[in-house]
Parts: C-alpha cells; structure tokens; sequence
C-alpha cells in the first residue's frame, strides 16, 4: 500500500542525482574546453596556428585550379560543339602538366630564397594564369592561362614544408593535414559557382581570391629552422619566440641539435652531391613515389578533374552538376574528419584503412553497374570512395612529403617528390578518356578499386610511422645502418673536427643544421642585450 502512496520517490531521487551528475560532467567538460583554449593562446599554440592557416591558405587556390576544368568543360563543350574529345582532355590535363615544372622550380627556391617568400611569389603564376583565363577569347588562350596556373599546384607544396619546420610534433599531423581540407574547400567553392556562374567570372573571382595568402603571410615570420640553416641565429630567435610565446620554449628547441654536423657552407660540389645518396634521401623517396602512383591508379583525381563528366558517364539519377556539388561538400566534411583522425591514429593504419574502403566501395559501385544496379547506389559507392579518400589516401602522401627528408635538402627532394607525383596525375588525367574508350566506364570502375586495394596492403607493409615523432626522429628511422665514425655516407674520416676546436654543432628536432656558440649569447633577446649596453655606458 506505501508502494502505491509514494510509487516515484527513490526513482525520482535517482533521477535528479543522474540529472545532477550530468550537469557536473558537462561544466567540467566545458570548463575543460574553456581550459584548453587559454592554454592555446597563453602557451603560444595560437600564433603556430595561425601561421599554418597563412601558409596553407594557398591550397584554397590549388582547390580552384584542380575543380575549374569540371565545370568549365560543360559550359565550354556547350558553347563550342565543334570541340573534340582530345581537346577537351588538354584543357583539363594542361593544368596538371605545368605542376612537374612548378614543384621543381620551388624545390630549387625554397631553400634559396626562404619558405614565406617563396609563398608570396605564387601570387604571380596565379593572378596571371586567372586572368587570362578570364580574358581568353580563343581556345589556345585557354589552355595557356590552365598551363599558367598550373604552377601555382606544383610550387604550393612548400606551404606543407613551412608547417612541418614551425609545428611541434603534437600539433604537426592536423596542421598538416588542413591543406588537403582546404584543397576540398577550393573545390567545393568552385564546383558550387560553375553550377550557377560563368565559368568567366569564376575565374575572375579566383583571381581576386589569389590574393590572399601574400597578404596574411605578411604578418606571419620565416621558418626558424629555415634562418637557423642559413647563420641567421637571431632572426631564428625572433621567429621561434614568436610562434611559441615563451621564451623557454624558444631557445630550448633552438638549442635542441644533437648532431654534429659539416655546414653546408663548407662542403664542396661533390659533397653536396652525395647528399642525395644517403639512404635517409632515397628510401623515403621510393617509398613516397610508390604511394602516389596507388593513389593515381585508385581513380582519386579522375573523380576530381572530371567530376561533371564521369558522372554523367556511369549513369546516376541526379543531375551530374548537383552530384559534384555533393562531392565537394564531402571531401570538406571528411577532410575535417580526417584532420581529427591523422592526430589519433597511426599513419599507417589510417593509410591502409582508407585505401582498403575506398577500393571496396569503387568495387562495389563497378558491381552495381555490372548487374544494372540502382543508379543512387552507384552515387553512394562513388561517395564513399570520395570519402574514405579524405582520411588518409588523398591527404597523407603529401604531408609526408614535407616530413620525411633531412632538413638540408627538404626543399630539393619535396620539390623532387611533388614533380614526380604530378607526372603521374598528367599522366592519368590525360590518358582516362582513352582508357575509358578501351575498358569502357565499367572496366576502369573494377580497375580503381584494384589498384586501391593493393595500394593498401603496400602502405600497411612498406610505408613508415611518423605520428608523434619529431622529424629527427623519423629520418633515423632511415639512418639505422649508417657508419658512426661516417655520419654522412660520404665524407671521409680525415674531416672530422674536434668539438674544442670549432662551434658547437646541434640538430634541432626538427632537423635543420645550424651552428651555436657553446655560451648562450645568440640567445639573449634584443631587448635585453640593449638594455646590457646602456647600463655599461652610464658605468
């Protein structure tokens, strides 16, 4: 009977108990949150972001470059019937075939001429390149201004070199991985305005968006290992100091060379040359290589450059401009998703992970339309390809290509990379039109999804780890069977120095070489070595 008179007194009690314990999880958790946030900007980790977001701002460029032939073609094809297929296929590939050019050519300047200059001066290929390509009134103008702005993809690859050198190795993977999320922006923004604008305007609205990273990297300093490298020690202060906020902090990284190493200032030609014959420079070359033509062959670019027409030739039930439109809206997504994923995951597992999917969903949108599926299926598989491309085959080949090479030729062997990886897409963009003619719509489907299978057992097997390592760390994962008493596979033991009879040589974790006095004077800040003097002249 009391049953009855009070039947919800312990189960109400229970539940505001439970109701109070959440609401204590959630302001710890918000508390937490609010917590980590000050950490970012009183610790400095805000000003590191805020430079990787500067340089990086020029993959929203890349982004406009690699989407423009998918809506340009249509509207162009239409205007212009008596277009033919091979030329069709030069207006898309004369934007990838200038990309061998332009990764070289930065390759050979970053190292010269600095990382965040070389980051203003793409301003120039590409405002160019647009402008043309707005103005053109012939076909042959066309495909100059897509040649032109074409070297704006291949020298934007130093932006992922600029973020490797100035990121701590927690905050390297998501960082790193914001470039290819901002490739997807570029292309989602572009897709979304060829469905509505034409592509003339288009192009003059990239060309006003071109603008934006010389300006944002105005405010942002040169890479400290960059200056460290060169003998700029004080500037290398002043830049560290800024990214971290602390000054600690800044002169602990710069002090952080382990290494004895010869300058590059005092090796010969020769010397230099046997640089690029250290197995921590040719292994991590292969291997990257390797990755990218797997990455070519699992049809990731294809989708990109000729979204609108690969579409309408698989045959799906939504209008193939809204369909690209959703896949530029997917790759951003997943793009946020897998900059979460590449700080919690290993790269490895992720690689493989990304290409097993994606291979399993192109096979099964081949399936579907081998037996004459539903063509919203066929969208879902394509989607998910897309998708599962995002998370680590797409982004992960790039940012490693700023990881992986020794500090004194990062910039040649990225460039190096990057050159060769843009062949390879020429070479694919260029040549899908007569492989889709040989093995028909169907038969390149089933080839995709081959090719990204056995791309994911190569990455599980052969490709190495560089999650929360420093980049020292992981070039000694190259150097394991180097001689100690020949630290650089080429020089020979008469020139080794004694360390009392020369400056101290240390190698920073993230790898640049550069030469410190054995006092910490380099270090003192400027503000401090002025007010040292003024107090000894009133003495």
């Amino acid at each position: 009977m009391l049953s009855d008179t009070f039947p919800d007194t312990q189960g109400a009690g229970r539940a505001r108990a439970a109701s109070a314990a959440w609401g204590d999880r959630r302001a710890r958790n918000m508390f937490a949150t609010i917590k980590g946030f000050w950490k970012v900007w009183r610790y400095g980790d805000l000003y590191m972001v805020l430079a990787a977001l500067a340089a990086q701002s020029i993959n929203i460029s890349v982004g406009f470059c690699q989407g423009f032939s998918a809506v340009l073609l249509p509207q162009y094809t239409h205007e212009h019937p008596n277009i033919t297929y091979e030329q069709s296929s030069w207006i898309a590939s004369l934007g990838v075939i200038s990309n061998p050019v332009g990764a070289l050519l930065g390759g050979m300047m970053v190292d010269a001429v600095g990382r965040r200059l070389l980051l203003q001066s793409i301003v120039l290929p590409n405002l160019i390149g647009w402008l043309v390509i707005a103005f053109s009134e012939t076909y042959v103008f066309l495909c100059v201004g897509r040649f032109i702005t074409g070297f704006t993809i291949g020298m934007s690859t130093v932006s992922y070199i600029y973020v490797a050198e100035i990121t701590t190795p927690e905050k390297r993977g998501v960082l790193s991985a914001l470039g290819p999320g901002l490739v997807s922006t570029g292309i989602f923004v572009v897709y979304s305005l060829g469905a509505f604008v034409h592509w003339r305007k288009v192009a003059a609205i990239c060309a006003g968006v071109s603008l934006l990273t010389p300006f944002l990297m105005y405010f942002v300093p040169e890479s400290p290992l960059w200056l460290a490298s060169k003998g700029h020690m004080k500037e290398a202060y002043i830049s560290m100091f800024w990214l971290r906020q602390n000054n600690s902090a800044a002169q602990q990284e710069l002090m952080e060379f382990t290494k004895d190493r010869k300058s590059g200032e005092t090796m010969s030609f020769k010397e230099k040359l046997c640089l690029f014959k250290r197995r921590s420079v040719l292994k991590p070359f292969i291997v990257l290589i390797v990755f990218f033509i797997f990455q070519e062959m699992s049809g990731i670019y294809v989708i990109l450059y000729y979204a609108v027409d690969f579409f309408k030739s698989v045959g799906t039930s939504v209008n193939e401009f809204t369909a690209s439109i959703i896949v530029g809206g997917v790759r951003v997504f997943m793009g946020a998703v897998g900059a979460c994923l590449i700080n919690s995951f290993r790269r490895k597992t992720l690689a493989a992970t990304s290409g097993l999917l994606l291979g399993m969903a192109m096979l099964g949108a081949a399936i579907c339309d081998t037996f004459n599926g539903p063509p919203l299926v066929k969208l879902a598989c394509v989607l998910l390809h897309v998708s599962f491309s995002m998370v680590g085959f797409l982004q992960l080949p790039w940012i490693m290509s700023g990881e992986l090479y020794p500090q004194d030729i990062r910039g040649v062997m990225s460039g190096a990379t990057s050159c060769c990886a843009y062949v390879l897409i020429f070479f694919n963009i260029k040549t899908y039109p007569q492989l889709e003619k040989l093995l028909t719509s169907n038969g390149t489907l089933y080839l995709f999804g081959v090719c990204a299978l056995i791309g994911a057992a190569y990455c599980l097997w052969f490709l190495p780890e560089t999650k929360g390592k420093s980049l020292t760390e992981i070039m000694r994962q190259f150097d394991e069977d180097r001689n100690d008493s020949d630290p650089e596979a080429c020089f020979s033991k008469d020139k080794q120095y004694s360390i009392e009879d020369r400056q101290v040589q240390r190698r920073h974790s993230a790898g640049a070489a550069v030469s410190l006095e054995k006092n910490k004077d380099l270090f003192t800040p400027y503000w401090i070595e002025e007010k040292d003097e003024k107090t000894k002249q009133k003495e």
